[in-house]
């Protein structure tokens, strides 16, 4: 019994992604990142122009989260 198919119910449905297909999957997935970061870049320009206390503490809320992603993301790869 392969696997695939112990580890996936008997569901084997025979596709193997290509080298291609894994390229194009880690380059959109480093797109994404980048967009992350650039994020945060822009989050310590609003917060540094913030006058409203409540838009702040939102602010600054959506740049620990963000920063959390990609903290997690750079743990992923270098476990890789």
């Amino acid at each position: 019994m392969s696997f695939l198919t112990a580890t996936c119910g008997g569901m084997d449905s025979g596709f193997v992604p290509s080298v291609q297909d894994f390229d194009k999957k880690l380059t959109d997935a480093y797109a994404y990142l980048q967009i992350l970061i650039e994020q945060l870049k822009l989050f310590d320009d609003k917060l540094r122009n913030c006058k409203d206390d409540e838009w702040r503490k939102k602010t600054e809320t959506l740049k620990e989260t963000t920063n959390s992603m990609v903290e997690s993301i750079n743990a992923a790869a270098a476990d890789r």
